[in-house]
């Protein structure tokens, strides 16, 4: 795991929460622990088809929250963790409110992502969302190389989402755009590495109340729509994506 990276969102969300007044009585802290069939993000599969086991905790007060994911992911490439599986840890500090009474609600914030047995894949996004009832916009942005060059500074990711509710079900689907560091050096495949609309998700879920526990079972579907490569593939993030459908059951508490 990249030290700096883990020091300052740590040293982030300590700062960013004692900036608030202390109010225990608007403090919440909030969980949730879910099994998936596997593990899919933005496009790729992370668990190469393997089931997932994800989990966070979070606290919130005031618009700004900080918590911690994880979830269990791919086989180590360090020849030091052979056989040992990465387990991903996403560090979140974000502020989220509205402006006024006008309905637009916005959140900013950062992503650090780490790796547990991978740490040459660490590397730290900034993002920033508008939601307006149903439909959303949320890009984010890379601020720093991964060390294996597999995520480069300048990485852009948009999504742009749409969400309601029929019969008690909510559904959702959205379209992401990409727009990837041109660098001739550390990408030596450009086709794979196409700007562009490059996925398509679809889902649909349903909380059940159970007790002081809300399950939630879920179903999602990733649907590569970049054009194809010269291999006759589409990639996103220079590794090959196919359509993808996820399975989960989630516990929140």
């Amino acid at each position: 795991m990249n030290k700096t990276i883990r020091y300052t969102l740590a040293t982030l969300m300590a700062l960013g929460l004692a900036a608030i007044p202390a109010q225990a009585d608007d403090l919440e802290v909030s969980g949730d622990m879910s099994i998936a069939s596997q593990y899919v993000w933005r496009g790729v599969t992370q668990t190469t088809g393997k089931t997932a086991l994800q989990g966070d905790l979070g606290v919130s007060l005031s618009g700004l929250s900080a918590s911690v994911w994880f979830s269990n992911a791919y086989q180590s490439p360090a020849p030091q963790f052979n056989n040992r599986d990465v387990v991903e840890f996403d560090w979140t500090l974000d502020y989220s409110n509205s402006f006024g009474d006008s309905g637009l609600d916005y959140s900013v914030g950062a992503i650090g992502y780490t790796y547990l047995y991978d740490s040459a894949s660490n590397f730290p996004e900034i993002y920033a969302g508008l939601s307006y009832g149903p439909v959303s916009v949320t890009a984010y942005y890379n601020i720093k190389d991964s060390f294996n060059n597999a995520y480069l500074r300048g990485d852009t990711w948009v999504d742009i989402g749409l969400s309601g509710s029929i019969q008690n079900f909510d559904i959702s689907g959205s379209i992401s755009y990409a727009n990837w560091k041109k660098n001739k050096i550390k990408r030596t495949t450009p086709d794979q590495f196409k700007n562009g609309f490059n996925l398509v998700t679809l889902g649909v879920s349903k909380d059940i109340e159970l007790a002081n526990v809300t399950m939630t079972p879920s179903f999602t579907a990733t649907i590569p729509v970049i054009s194809k490569g010269a291999a006759g593939n589409r990639s996103i993030y220079g590794t090959t994506a196919k359509n993808e459908v996820v399975a989960a059951l989630n516990f929140a508490y």
